[in-house]
């Protein structure tokens, strides 16, 4: 117990809470065709599951620890540590010294920590702890996932594909591919990258493929922008009725080898909202929705979603961001989903002095901003999402939902953002 106290005295001390959260689509590479497939990192060599075991409580902090063996080859590598299911707030210490801080449990969460990592033996600790805004989760579902279940660490290149925003639109009676794939280049001097794509109708016929090289400057990114007619194929369109995916997979290419595979799964068509009304591909939505968190593994979400679907419900309302399989189920089983952020709070809702309600306390807004954009930014490709909530129905509103609202819109220009709590102010589409 002495042991354990030192450790977190040392770590209070020597803090410095800098580690980079990543807000981008949530993916991981594979190393071949094969595995990024069958979804299966078993033969990923970058890839490390991260199943931190307990290792002692210092007063209310629970600790959890991992060791990893960092190889030289990691040198040209970004790591990157992915947290979830955490059932409660969580510090990260990486050898000693706090790198990240998260009153936010419920949603995933990316970390860019190559800076604090070392050739050879590391230790990653968790510290979960009470949330210092216990106030903004009171009414939030508690996840039923086990706990660290989905979390990992990953190493990528660091001149690879670093994000992409895929969609296939309709025009004028013909499907039209619209993928921007962003390439970003860690190393100091100019790097050319050769990003790759191929893309396969529903019925697995092969529309497009091509790799195209990028010149991208030394700590930036750049975008490669992929635009393609793929016809009159309207009978492709997803819907909950037809929920048909298109497929496809990016790569890199170094020394004309194929490396880091990424699946992407993309629906055709698109969500609107117009006069109150949410459509997909320009026809009304008639919305039955229930209210579903995800279970504790992913064979039993799906038994569960498919029957509330033969029920008749075709939209499910999480209590806050799931974990990613659950969208991929709804995907493919044509579930529409209104996604929303991990805010619900039942403080004095209808206080709406200053600070009388969390929602419209100033000194809150970067963590409503923060749970935001950890929402949006990881799920935003997938199809069965039709609309974003900013918060649980008890939770009142101001200043930081406005700014929730007005971030939101400047990054989502088609599907419609509610706010449950707005009496009827502006900042919310219904």
């Amino acid at each position: 117990m002495k042991r354990l106290i030192l450790f977190v005295t040392l770590i209070a001390v020597c803090s410095t809470v800098c580690a980079q959260r990543v807000y981008r689509s949530q993916f991981t590479p594979y190393d071949t065709r094969e595995d990024s497939a069958k979804a299966d990192h078993s033969k990923t060599l970058n890839y490390i599951a991260y199943a931190p075991q307990k290792i002692g409580d210092v007063g209310s902090i629970a600790m959890y620890s991992q060791k990893i063996t960092v190889p030289a080859s990691w040198n040209d590598y970004n790591a990157y540590l992915h947290i979830e299911n955490t059932h409660s707030a969580y510090d990260i210490a990486i050898n000693n010294t706090v790198v990240a801080t998260s009153d936010d449990g419920a949603t995933p969460a990316d970390y860019y920590i190559s800076p604090y990592l070392r050739q050879g033996e590391n230790s990653i600790v968790l510290l979960l702890r009470p949330t210092t805004t216990p106030q903004l989760c009171q009414a939030t579902s508690a996840s039923r996932c086990a706990q660290f279940s989905g979390c990992y660490i990953y190493a990528q290149h660091r001149a690879a594909i670093f994000d992409y925003d895929a969609a296939i639109v309709e025009r004028a009676g013909k499907l039209h591919l619209e993928l921007d794939i962003i390439a970003g280049n860690d190393f100091n001097f100019e790097e050319k990258i050769s990003v790759g794509y191929d893309i396969y109708t529903p019925e697995q016929k092969l529309v497009d493929y091509a790799v195209r090289e990028m010149v991208v400057a030394g700590k930036s990114r750049d975008t490669l922008k992929v635009r393609i007619d793929l016809g009159a194929e309207l009978r492709y369109l997803w819907s909950s009725a037809k929920p048909l995916l298109y497929r496809t997979t990016l790569y890199i290419k170094r020394g004309g080898k194929p490396f880091e595979y990424i699946p992407v799964r993309i629906g055709a068509g698109s969500t609107t909202f117009k006069d109150g009304k949410i459509f997909r591909n320009g026809k009304q939505i008639n919305i039955k929705q229930v209210a579903y968190n995800a279970n504790q593994s992913r064979s039993v979400s799906r038994k569960e979603i498919a029957a509330l679907k033969s029920k008749g419900y075709n939209t499910l309302t999480p209590d806050a961001p799931q974990p990613l399989w659950f969208y991929d189920i709804c995907d493919q089983l044509g579930v529409y989903v209104i996604e929303q952020v991990a805010i619900n709070s039942t403080t004095e809702p209808n206080n709406r002095a200053i600070g009388g309600t969390p929602s419209n306390n100033p000194q809150l807004v970067d963590e409503y901003l923060e749970r935001t954009k950890g929402m949006y930014y990881r799920t935003r490709n997938h199809p069965c999402i039709i609309a974003y909530s900013l918060a649980g129905k008890e939770s009142g509103n101001g200043y930081c939902l406005y700014k929730t609202y007005q971030w939101l819109k400047s990054v989502e220009k088609n599907r419609p953002i509610i706010c449950t709590s707005a009496d009827g102010e502006w900042n919310s589409d219904f």
